[in-house]
């Protein structure tokens, strides 16, 4: 009984040992950066942080002031390609948009205001929009979903919740990293990971399973749509709300990106990259509000290439893509005057 106890006690203190070591080193050296992001769910930029970041922590060399009632103030919610991520402020979507709209509209004057930051989300962006919107008088909203949202609003709210094994977060926030990167390797593991973290293991899960079997999935990021929506509406003085689909490179061409850093993560052009899609397309009778899709616009483009070699993202070409095509769905939704 004796040696039994010692085991168990030795047992103990090599597993407290272990977890101790590993949250002492990880927390200070290795998982420093991800750990910023567990305690910081929202990471918005730093006010200020550059140049062409503004006070409010927005991608804008204006501040609000300048977003007068009487103008025609726009407001983009989105994640990295929003934000223009490897691209210079005056190349990102919001602003290429706002030169090509200043210039068919000459007699307004109008404004665009960029919320996206890199990683962010619907429900980010919707608590961002609650915080700051009302300093931009938003006559219209646009939120812009990309293709790692549907993940991403999921595990948002969960690291905000901090229910189930993610009450560990706060205790040992390591162990609890380590144990989520290793069953991230395995696919074998999809059914427990699933249950433990509440979760798909896939980033990209959406585009790699039939809508039959993802629907339920999105109804995290449909209730935070419908929320900036009824925000806009609500307390953003009736603001118009669109949203608009962004489609990745993997879901319109298998020669973009050659280089692309996460190819490894999707099929491209799968069996069911196109589901997503499908989806908002099913539910446009159903909202009180504009959807529109660019997927037919980045596959009708004969510009090749729309994105970096290295980088999924959209080069210059590419977000001029996108600017143009959101401005012709503003156009068709008559938000100017």
């Amino acid at each position: 009984m004796i040696k039994k106890l010692k085991t168990i006690f030795v047992v103990f203190i090599t597993i407290f040992s272990t977890v101790f070591l590993l949250e002492l080193i990880g927390q200070n050296f290795i998982f420093k950066g991800q750990l910023y992001f567990i305690n910081n769910v929202d990471h918005r930029l730093m006010p200020n942080e550059a140049p062409d970041i503004n006070s409010d922590g927005i991608r804008s060399f204006s501040e609000s002031d300048r977003f007068r009632q009487e103008d025609l103030n726009i407001i983009f919610l989105g994640d990295s390609f929003i934000f223009g991520l490897g691209l210079p402020y005056n190349k990102s979507i919001p602003y290429q948009f706002e030169e090509k709209a200043r210039k068919r509209h000459p007699n307004q004057q109008i404004n665009v205001a960029n919320f996206g930051w890199t990683s962010s989300s619907p429900l980010l962006s919707y608590r961002l929009l609650k915080d700051i919107g009302k300093k931009y008088n938003p006559d219209i909203v646009i939120l812009a979903i990309d293709m790692t949202d549907f993940h991403d609003d999921i595990k948002y709210l969960i690291l905000l919740e901090k229910k189930g094994i993610y009450q560990l977060v706060d205790y040992i926030p390591i162990s609890f990293l380590v144990l989520k990167k290793i069953m991230e390797k395995v696919a074998i593991l999809d059914p427990v990971y699933e249950w433990a973290y509440d979760l798909p293991r896939k980033m990209f899960f959406i585009t790699e399973k039939p809508l039959s079997e993802t629907r339920p999935y999105f109804s995290y990021i449909q209730q935070n749509i419908e929320d900036i929506n009824t925000f806009s509406k609500k307390e953003l003085n009736n603001a118009k709300f669109i949203l608009m689909i962004l489609p990745r490179s993997y879901q319109y061409s298998d020669k973009e990106s050659p280089n692309n850093w996460e190819k490894n993560e999707y099929e491209i052009l799968g069996q069911y990259s196109h589901e997503p899609f499908k989806y908002f397309e099913s539910i446009k009778n159903e909202v009180d509000y504009p959807i529109h899709s660019l997927l037919p616009d980045f596959q009708n483009t004969t510009i090749f290439p729309t994105c970096f070699d290295h980088d999924p993202h959209w080069n210059e070409e590419g977000a001029r893509i996108a600017a143009e095509a959101i401005y012709k769905y503003c156009l068709e939704e008559g938000c100017f005057k």
